[in-house]
């Protein structure tokens, strides 16, 4: 296939707003440039569908090209994520280690002039030689860097998993100018009522610190203390004979004083407010109506992806946060998430026969081990001990130990002491020999080795540890990491699988969280994109899942669902 290396020039940063104003292209040794006209576009688009597109982030051009032009390239090899790639996911969200300016110094030893005024100087007007020389080296380095990375792939046997984020590349782009609908009047209604349940445990806090003997009161009878401040207020909590050394959430969920668990309330809704609901609405493009947050594909050491402007992956699995995010003039919202993912691959990696034969016989695997844990038959199992066991098994792989556990289960109302924390692990492991086996080979792998691969290829590098705590956080992510990486493959997979089967029916991709992807949707079109959308996700997980089922769990309605 011919190759054509690619870059262009725009007046801004937002494709909804802003416009192309120069294409450059090198190809037959030869750099053109083109300013987009109808009779260059035509040309173009036919050139840039039909061969390998090299560019660096073409994720940023190609929002423009499908935009303004509707060109849509899906042949890429993009240098800036072959660079993350081959860096093992060290240089993931490590601002300016994988610029064009760095790649091109790093491969070519070019250094770039990569002057913001004259990035932004492309207004259209005639081009003055800076700006064409500018603009030239931005694809007359290309070959260079693509071709000794290409080499670089192949020798870390990254190819593979290379492919696979190429195919995402597209899916993202669908992703971003989809852009997220969300309900603004619902969204100030919430706003309203989080300021008034804010208000309302503020005071309750207040109110208990009253009540336990805080004296410092301001002319209304309360205590005069600002709950924002967290030297005030372990000031506050040790005038009442609690000596803390933070307010941090681990801390207050060990505490036994009501403070804690009202100060975690308080903190709550302060969140829900501060973080999301006073803060969405800002995002809102005037443009759209929607808000179109960055989703960067490489974000995370194991390839996750991240997003920002605003974080759209953090937004609280509450209801009714959920629930401003609907569907326009009478659209669908399907939810698709993939079902106990990381535990299906945990049970591939580990061959641990009780997972195995559980998984494929369809019995819930929390159930399962809370029997083991507490020695009763299944049936026996209340819905406290299936709760305790549910968090062991989706924390194990993150290394958790004993003190995360019983934080996590007095969050959920659960109160376990020390010891027993440490005997239900315990009990966990030695009913699952194969899962310690697999997880402690992991981590001291990662520790020996200063890097670790999953079963898709993908390889995650580490800095040498210096220190025990360096040490200790190698082992801990070098258990959990090949799994949460080999989710982020099968997820890519589905999207680049799902971009092609469902880009022409006007339907939209609009969020993705981890396991999870939401797409709007008309409503003829709903049941039938609900089953395209099972089939592709469950189709990309079984690519690496060969001893378990892989199953997509989807949901059709008016908003986005739990």
């Amino acid at each position: 296939m011919k190759t054509i290396y690619f870059d262009s020039e725009t007046t801004g940063l937002e494709p909804f707003s802003d416009r192309i104003t120069l294409i450059q292209t090198y190809y037959d040794g030869k750099i053109r440039f083109n300013k987009p006209k109808p009779e260059n576009i035509t040309r173009l688009k036919n050139l840039l569908e039909t061969t390998l597109v090299v560019g660096h982030n073409l994720k940023f051009d190609l929002k423009f090209l499908k935009h303004h032009f509707n060109i849509e390239p899906t042949h890429l090899f993009d240098t800036y994520i072959a660079e993350v790639l081959i860096s093992g996911g060290q240089k993931a969200g490590q601002k300016g280690a994988s610029t064009l300016e760095t790649v091109a110094w790093d491969y070519a030893g070019i250094k770039l002039k990569k002057d913001q005024d004259m990035r932004q100087s492309f207004k259209g007007r005639e081009l003055t030689q800076e700006q064409i020389e500018y603009a030239a080296m931005d694809v007359a380095v290309l070959p260079e860097i693509h071709a000794k990375q290409q080499i670089q792939l192949k020798k870390l046997c990254l190819e593979k998993v290379f492919a696979t984020e190429m195919s995402c590349i597209p899916a993202t782009v669908w992703l971003e100018l989809s852009g997220t609908p969300i309900d603004l009047d619902g969204a100030q209604k919430l706003e309203k009522e989080t300021r008034g349940k804010l208000e309302l445990s503020r005071l309750n806090v207040l109110t208990i610190l009253k009540q336990s003997g805080y004296r410092n009161l301001d002319l209304e009878g309360m205590p005069a203390v600002n709950l924002n401040s967290p030297a005030k207020l372990l000031k506050a909590l040790k005038d009442i004979g609690l000596e803390l050394a933070s307010t941090n959430v681990s801390t207050l969920s060990a505490m036994k004083h009501p403070a804690g668990k009202a100060l975690k309330e308080y903190r709550k809704h302060q969140k829900l407010l501060n973080t999301f609901l006073e803060k969405l609405p800002k995002h809102i493009n005037p443009a759209t109506g929607r808000i179109h947050a960055n989703f960067n594909q490489y974000g995370t050491l194991p390839g996750r992806f991240s997003c920002s402007r605003p974080n759209l992956q953090q937004l609280p699995k509450d209801k009714n946060i959920r629930a401003l995010f609907k569907g326009n003039n009478g659209s669908k919202i399907i939810t698709a998430d993939y079902s106990q993912i990381e535990l299906r691959i945990l049970a591939e990696v580990s061959k641990e026969p009780k997972f195995l034969e559980l998984f494929n016989s369809g019995g819930d695997l929390h159930k399962l081990t809370a029997s083991l844990i507490f020695n009763k038959q299944l049936d026996h199992v209340s819905k406290e001990e299936r709760n305790i066991a549910k968090t062991i098994n989706f924390g194990i792989s993150y290394g958790m130990g004993g003190g995360r556990l019983q934080a996590n289960l007095k969050d959920n109302g659960i109160e376990i002491s020390p010891d027993e924390a440490r005997k239900y692990i315990d009990t966990f492991f030695k009913n699952y020999p194969k899962v310690k086996e697999y997880l402690d080979n992991a981590g001291q792998s990662a520790v020996r080795n200063s890097q670790i691969r999953n079963i898709a290829g993908r390889l995650i590098k580490y800095r040498p540890a210096t220190n025990e705590s360096e040490r200790a956080d190698i082992l801990r992510e070098g258990k959990n990491n090949p799994i949460q990486s080999l989710n982020a493959d099968i997820l890519k997979g589905a999207m680049g699988r799902l971009y092609h089967r469902l880009k022409t029916h006007e339907i939209r991709l609009i969020n993705i969280v981890h396991d999870e992807l939401v797409f709007e949707v008309p409503g003829e079109h709903a049941e039938t994109a609900s089953l395209i959308v099972k089939e592709e996700m469950e189709a990309a997980g079984r690519e690496y899942l060969k001893s378990v089922p892989v199953i997509a769990e989807v949901k059709v309605g008016d908003v986005w669902q739990k």
